[in-house]
């Protein structure tokens, strides 16, 4: 029984390809565990496990191992219909936001979910045939991104490191070149947006992805404004292009169209009051962007805007 539960602390030690480990790194680690045993005796159970397992390992010393890429998971206990609905929704609904090593290294997992959920003739295993995820709005086709750009971008910010992109901004004949810190990746809609500081700068500036032609890592660390949090960023309005401080809004809705803040609150001080004439009326914070007048301009003839009265003229 000792020796099976040190080969599984063995296994669970040994990364996928590209990664590898050596015998004197799972040495040190097994005795952090509580095991004791010498590299010969680690070498030849490896030796003997690979015959049976899709282990390979090379010709330095000392030796190093490492899982095939596509190994089949060996997990015990398996993965449970729930958590692998879980894998198969990210699958399916994150890939534009998971860096492409990171995918990869993931693909074992979704096999498997695809497995377990391939089993089930119902309940969990028809979930994916009852479920949809749609966006607001119109349905868009996304953007191409480059995926050796995507790959890069994402080592970059993993990483912590400067990059260097060819970028072609909104109306430009062509791209320039530009060196950014990157801090943050927003997926909104379909649009992946880069938040990042050029150069030495410190005012956090938006990148499209889609738009970044080619883009390579720098040996040079990534520099930061102090303080800065991407949430925060977000709350601010920044990515509703920005147009003054935060407002008080006051206005009158129909009936109708007041249902929407009764659901899904505009602020957290959001005040719902009864109108003239039957109307509702609406106060409350809210960031002042130009996302902010296109919508509200959406509600047409059913909104009064009481303050500031000038709000959808500009």
């Amino acid at each position: 029984m000792d020796a099976l539960l040190r080969h599984w602390a063995m296994l669970r030690l040994i990364p996928r390809h590209p990664r590898r480990i050596d015998t004197g790194r799972i040495r040190y680690e097994l005795e952090q565990q509580g095991y004791s045993i010498t590299l010969r005796s680690i070498q030849r159970d490896l030796n003997k496990l690979s015959s049976v397992l899709p282990l390979c390992s090379d010709q330095n010393k000392p030796q190093g191992w490492w899982w095939q890429a596509d190994a089949e998971l060996l997990e015990i206990p398996g993965l449970d219909p729930q958590a692998a609905l879980v894998f198969k929704m990210a699958e399916q609904h994150l890939k534009q936001v998971i860096p492409a090593s990171t995918l990869d290294s993931l693909r074992p997992w979704f096999r498997a979910a695809n497995g377990v959920l391939d089993a089930k003739t119902n309940g969990v295993g028809g979930w994916m045939d009852k479920v949809r995820i749609l966006p607001s709005g119109p349905p868009l086709i996304p953007p191409s991104v480059n995926p050796d750009v995507q790959s890069a971008i994402y080592q970059g910010l993993l990483e912590g490191r400067r990059l260097a992109l060819n970028y072609k901004p909104r109306g430009a004949k062509s791209a320039k070149t530009y060196e950014i810190n990157p801090m943050a990746v927003v997926l909104r809609g379909h649009l992946i947006y880069i938040v990042c500081t050029f150069w030495d700068y410190s005012n956090p500036m938006q990148m499209l992805m889609h738009r970044v032609e080619t883009a390579s890592v720098l040996d040079t660390p990534a520099s930061y404004p102090d303080g800065f949090d991407v949430d925060r960023y977000i709350s601010e309005g920044e990515f509703g292009y920005r147009l003054g401080p935060p407002i008080r809004l006051i206005a009158d809705f129909d009936q109708v169209a007041a249902q929407i803040f009764h659901e899904t609150p505009i602020s957290s001080d959001q005040q719902i009051l009864n109108g003239a004439n039957g109307s509702i009326r609406l106060s409350a914070t809210v960031a002042d962007t130009q996302e902010l007048r296109a919508w509200l301009r959406g509600f047409g003839h059913s909104i009064t805007v009481i303050e500031p009265a000038e709000l959808l003229d500009k």
